[in-house]
């Protein structure tokens, strides 16, 4: 019983942690206590349940320790190494990312499909970067409308993890101010062809 409220417990706090290591440290402490209370409660599913979630939860951890590691060292990992332990999402044919005007707290990496910029009819596959705009204008909001082609993943950074990222990885911030330059670039010059 006391395991099983621990368990919960750390669930609790691990849903209101700002960044994702801190949230998976929680999370694996969760799981951990929650295998023990199926054990003395003899609960089978529970512990196989709550190894498997710790299991997941301990590869994604070593994803993201083994990244920081990189990074320590000073490697420049590529924009799809510093995603790797992002939260995923899968989006299906037809399927709208965000609209132009939403409100922006996160920004994508497409992971595998095809995203459509409605607006200018532009492409984007894997290993691009999608609505970082959002991220640094004043407002936060949408430029633009995405939308999936077909089936597509993405993998999500949120405006706090990216600023972390930044914060300790200047390669990542640069790579990043470019990103956007270009991006604001390629605006002003479809505005003046439209002149």
């Amino acid at each position: 019983m006391l395991f099983g409220a621990a368990a919960l417990a750390l669930a609790l706090v691990s849903a209101f942690m700002h960044t994702m290591p801190s949230l998976r440290i929680f999370a694996m402490a969760s799981a951990a206590l929650a295998i023990g209370a199926g054990a003395i409660g003899e609960i089978a599913w529970l512990s196989i349940g709550a190894a498997l979630v710790l299991a997941v939860h301990l590869w994604r951890h070593m994803q993201a320790r083994a990244t920081f590691e990189r990074l320590a060292r000073g490697e420049e990992p590529s924009p799809g190494t510093l995603f790797a332990f992002a939260n995923r999402q899968t989006l299906a044919p037809g399927e709208t990312l965000f609209k132009r005007g939403d409100a922006g707290e996160e920004m994508y990496l497409v992971v595998s499909g095809e995203i459509q910029i409605v607006e200018i009819g532009k492409t984007f596959g894997p290993g691009a970067i999608l609505g970082e705009l959002a991220l640094v204008m004043p407002a936060h909001t949408r430029t633009a409308t995405a939308r999936a082609l077909g089936e597509a993943t993405l993998a999500r950074m949120s405006k706090r993890d990216m600023e972390l990222t930044a914060l300790h990885n200047p390669g990542f911030g640069f790579e990043l101010l470019k990103l956007v330059a270009s991006r604001l670039s390629a605006d002003i010059e479809r505005l003046e062809q439209r002149r």
